[in-house]
């Protein structure tokens, strides 16, 4: 047999029953991009969230992240999964974990401008989501207590004051209503 390198060679599949088939055939059969025009109203689907995710949201009403807790190797994910990635247990136990965090990661957004972005295909100036010259800073989040990075918006923070280690808390909403918009995003400690 071929040696430890024919694994990452190109030629690897040959010999074997099936043919690997390349793009090209995509782009012959369909040579345009099929488009769908129209207005998508999102929020009026329901969607059937799985017993986690209601577990999560039950959480967030009483304004606490709940993650997963693993038996074998003892990690902490947040929001909670049903198996573990580094262990491949069921991870069926909860733990609460800390609403202060540290940012692991975390990128500025220029000015957001009507009509340059859509997120889901919706304009998130004209839908009211962001305020016209606003900037946006999405961030990774980990939770003392966890293991895992979550990721949200940072709320109330000067840009340029913005670093990698920064302490941060969750902010909620007013009244939680268990849903997953009670997490409104973090801010500065």
């Amino acid at each position: 047999m071929g040696g430890r390198n024919q694994l990452y060679h190109s030629d690897s599949f040959r010999g074997f029953p099936w043919e690997v088939k390349k793009m090209g055939y995509i782009k012959e059969e369909r040579p345009t991009t099929i488009g769908v025009e129209g207005t998508w109203n999102i929020g009026s689907y329901h969607y059937k969230g799985s017993r986690l995710i209601e577990e999560y949201v039950k959480g967030l009403k009483q304004k606490k992240l709940i993650g997963s807790f693993c038996p074998g190797c003892g990690k902490v994910i947040v929001p909670p999964r049903n198996l573990c990635g580094r262990c491949h247990r069921i991870m069926d136990r909860r733990k609460i974990v800390s609403n202060r965090g540290t940012i692991t990661c975390f990128i500025v957004s220029p000015p957001i401008k009507k009509g340059k972005l859509k997120v889901l295909g919706m304009d998130p100036v004209e839908t009211g989501l962001i305020k016209e010259g606003e900037v946006v800073i999405p961030v990774f989040v980990k939770f003392d207590g966890s293991d895992s990075n979550t990721d949200t918006i940072l709320l109330n923070a000067d840009p340029k004051a913005v670093h990698i280690g920064m302490r941060v808390k969750v902010l909620w909403v007013k009244e939680p209503q268990g849903a997953l918009s009670d997490f409104e995003g973090v801010e500065p400690v």
